[in-house]
């Protein structure tokens, strides 16, 4: 199927908005070490899965359906250097921070649909539960916390709005949030969605009616003890 270049630019910066989401991150504490009574011992977490063990619970052609294209996988290096956003100081101080590693763990792939615009891309994140919970609860804030602001690529200003979404009732804790980029070839919507389950977080950005359409696929190719 032919992916055309407005579609891969559109995809770019999805992937850059997703992108500045994912590897930016305050230093929140998340470890949950503040509820450990000092006589005893508390109760031991689900460790981390590794990126090997991630990558086959990923969502496949085969799970989505026809009609859909898998894209071909860059190196993160380099790949948002020239995104910054203004407008929005939680956001800023995100950014700050976008050395740093958000979990142990992370597997991710990608997906164009019908030789369309339409795109969907995962993520899939592990670390111990109490970390996962703080950090998208820090992550997902920060991101509604402003209804608009700027993000800028390379030398293109462009203009976010961000409304909080409903969440369907799947895992043991579900974010989500719509956010509008006034691109100049149009506006186009785009939906992030994280659902956690133990120590494994799904997140799927793109098309809303994708993300809503394959979540519950997603979750269920969790291990039950995740």
């Amino acid at each position: 199927m032919r992916i055309s270049t407005a579609g891969t630019r559109r995809w770019m910066l999805a992937t850059a908005l997703c992108g500045v989401l994912i590897t930016g991150c305050s230093n929140g504490s998340g470890g949950g070490g503040g509820d450990a009574k000092p006589q005893a011992k508390p109760a031991a977490e689900p460790k981390p899965l590794a990126e090997g063990a991630l990558r086959p619970l990923l969502l496949s052609q085969a799970d989505l359906g026809t009609g859909y294209v898998q894209v071909q996988e860059k190196s993160d290096s380099g790949k948002f250097d020239d995104v910054s956003v203004q407008g929005c100081s939680a956001l800023e101080k995100l950014g700050q921070s976008g050395d740093e590693t958000m979990f142990a763990a992370k597997a991710e792939t990608s997906f164009t649909y019908d030789d369309t615009d339409a795109t969907l891309g995962e993520e899939l994140h592990s670390d111990r539960p109490s970390v996962l919970s703080s950090k998208l609860r820090g992550l997902f804030g920060a991101y509604t916390s402003c209804p608009t602001y700027t993000m800028t690529a390379g030398t293109t200003p462009i203009e976010v709005k961000v409304a909080k979404s409903a969440t369907p009732e799947l895992g043991d804790e579900q974010f989500a949030y719509t956010s509008t980029m006034e691109l100049p070839s149009g506006a186009q919507v785009l939906k992030t969605m994280a659902v956690r389950k133990g120590n494994v977080a799904v997140m799927l950005v793109g098309a809303p009616a994708l993300v809503d359409r394959h979540m519950k696929t997603a979750v269920g190719k969790l291990p039950a003890g995740s």
